[in-house]
């Protein structure tokens, strides 16, 4: 995927430390919402979806996760659309508001990038 004209692409993962199951069916039911929600938002910021790709889910228990329990993807068309999320999007407003009561052991981790162009290396032989 490429970026159009407004501008690169934005990748956004975040990362929850939820001890109760209850409550992390609790977020990813939340992000449900939020996707099903932006799809008809859309038309409110630009008739475009500012939410590419969103997906979500409980990590797998492994050491590596670091008690990392919740996991989201986002991919945004730009850096402004990932603005509006964050200030203006009402689905993303309400999933902000049920934090509090999910009982973080403490706030989530936001990682943005904008994707590299990474090449495989190639055998010369």
């Amino acid at each position: 995927m490429t970026a159009d004209k407004r501008g690169p692409r934005v990748h956004r993962m975040t990362l929850f430390k939820i001890p109760d199951e209850t409550n992390q069916k609790r977020l990813l039911d939340a992000y449900h919402v939020v996707a099903e929600e932006q799809k008809k938002l859309a038309s409110q910021k630009d008739g475009k979806p500012y939410i590419l790709q969103l997906t979500a889910g409980k990590t797998m228990e492994d050491q590596k996760a670091r008690g990392y329990t919740v996991a989201s993807y986002i991919e945004f068309a730009s850096m402004d659309d990932m603005r509006y999320y964050d200030n203006e999007c009402l689905a993303h407003a309400m999933l902000k508001e049920i934090g509090p009561s999910l009982n973080l052991s403490e706030p989530p981790t936001i990682l943005c990038f904008e994707k590299s162009n990474l090449a495989a290396a190639q055998d010369s032989s």
